[in-house]
């Protein structure tokens, strides 16, 4: 799933199917009540949008702020134990319900069963989210389960309902705000599956450096976020999770007052992003875009942060392993790769518990150490190629290079890896410009022939060997064609 979520106004007023289509994009989710979508998708809008959707062969599906229509308020009157307690001990309308109301889970699920039937996603996925960044019940019955569990109390509900209509029906648990802690108390039904939505964290660094704390005075910070993830793991299938981002939420960045900022697209926190999720073994990764209307690209044309995002998704690759051929060893190593206008970007997560690092001056001495290796040829054949060995303490021996072993260590290809050392490991992420690669004599949108490897030094001299492909050499040797891969 490679999406975008974008609220009716959106929709209506630019050509979305036709630039998600340019950018690899395949899954728009509308957005943003059932009955706003539902009067959109009725539209003559509507109708040009699922038409050009079906053109382009892009899955329609809906993320929608569910629960004020599910529970209408106007219920309140008729019986206000349907609604929540809050912490004084009365009973409002003002978000959510009592899930302990037997009456208020009937009517929410059937509502949107109702929806589901007039709403049918391409892909079976529903999203009826509660009113999110707001209170729950606070009633004795209530009260032991957490906002993350009330949540689940009501999608198990709603689920039940939908698939009698849709058996193949799956409905989304939104980890957001005060929901994101893991439920425990309560399992999930089959079919229910995470949405991981991380709204309260910093878009300027990667969620890996995790001390970033979310810039709008909430103490959270973007280890939290993958803590919870983490969590949320443990109770939710991964190869079926979303990811809900906002790398291009112009709301967000706008503080969700219009008019629009314009977007602040970071491209690499996007790419190491990508990564971390990958690493977690998700697969399915949308974003908000909102506030992407007629008026804001009447102020700023340029559609590149969409298009790059989309790159980015259908560019990207993940290998969770590689592998000794020559012992059978099976290394942890996990290396994902994604390219966009501006750069090829790598990220190598590396299992080491005993790092060796030579503390020694100059680019040779990463010779001795652990690295991550990574070639980058011009050919097939490896008639011209490029070596860059990048050790834990951020060192990286570079060299041109062509076959056989015809070595130019006094190449200084001025690339600079950032590596991180962690508790079981070491992180390395290097980044290669289109223009450093254009000069090397490579077509960074072209066929590219890559090499992924890794050097485990155990400190007395002895190395271990590591590989993506096979090379089928008698002894560790990386510098043969065989060895690469192609990458288009």
């Amino acid at each position: 799933m490679r999406g975008l979520v974008l609220s009716t106004k959106e929709l209506a007023e630019v050509d979305w199917p036709e630039l998600a289509a340019k950018s690899g994009i395949n899954t728009i989710g509308t957005h943003i009540t059932p009955s706003e979508v539902a009067a959109f998708m009725a539209s003559p809008e509507g109708k040009a949008f699922r038409r050009k959707c079906r053109k382009y062969g892009i899955t329609v599906e809906h993320q929608l702020h569910a629960m004020g229509e599910l529970l209408p308020r106007e219920l309140f009157a008729e019986d206000s134990t349907m609604f929540r307690m809050d912490s004084c001990g009365r009973r409002t309308a003002d978000f959510n319900c009592c899930v302990h109301s037997e009456k208020a889970l009937e009517i929410i699920a059937s509502n949107a069963a109702k929806f589901a039937k007039l709403l049918r996603p391409g892909n079976h996925r529903y999203y009826f989210w509660l009113d999110d960044n707001a209170p729950v019940c606070c009633c004795p019955f209530c009260a032991e389960f957490s906002p993350s569990e009330q949540a689940l109390i009501v999608e198990n509900r709603m689920l039940r309902k939908i698939r009698k209509q849709d058996p193949e029906a799956k409905l989304a648990h939104l980890a957001y705000s005060f929901f994101m802690p893991a439920p425990r108390k309560v399992a999930p039904d089959e079919g229910i599956f995470l949405e991981f939505a991380p709204i309260y964290r910093s878009w300027d660094v990667p969620l890996t450096q995790e001390d970033a704390l979310c810039p709008r005075g909430y103490p959270v910070s973007n280890g939290d976020n993958l803590r919870w993830l983490e969590e949320n793991l443990k109770v939710f299938p991964a190869d079926d999770a979303v990811v809900l981002e906002y790398w291009v939420d112009a709301s967000l960045f706008s503080r969700w007052k219009r008019p629009a900022v314009e977007l602040p697209w970071h491209p690499d926190v996007c790419a190491s992003d990508l990564a971390t999720y990958a690493g977690y073994g998700l697969r399915n990764v949308t974003s908000f875009a909102v506030y992407m209307d007629a008026e804001y690209f009447g102020r700023f044309p340029s559609t590149a942060p969409i298009e790059e995002y989309g790159q980015m998704l259908e560019s990207f690759r993940h290998f969770p392993h590689l592998n000794d051929p020559w012992y059978g060893w099976e290394d942890a190593t996990k290396v994902s790769f994604c390219r966009s206008a501006e750069a090829l970007n790598f990220r190598f997560d590396v299992n080491d518990s005993t790092l060796t690092v030579c503390r020694g001056e100059g680019e040779r001495t990463v010779d001795d150490s652990d690295r991550a290796e990574l070639f980058i040829s011009c050919d097939p054949e490896m008639k011209r190629y490029y070596g860059f060995e990048m050790d834990p303490a951020g060192k990286v021996m570079d060299y041109r290079n062509s076959f056989y072993r015809q070595f130019d260590y006094g190449w200084d290809s001025g690339i600079r890896p950032v590596s991180t050392i962690l508790p079981d490991g070491y992180r390395v992420e290097v980044s290669f410009p289109s223009g450093f690669l254009r000069s090397a004599g490579i077509e960074p949108d072209g066929p590219l022939h890559i090499g992924l490897y890794r050097a485990d030094a155990t400190g007395s001299g002895d190395i271990h060997w590591f590989t993506l492909v096979d090379p089928h050499t008698p002894e560790p040797d990386f510098h043969v064609p065989a060895s690469l891969f192609d990458y288009f």
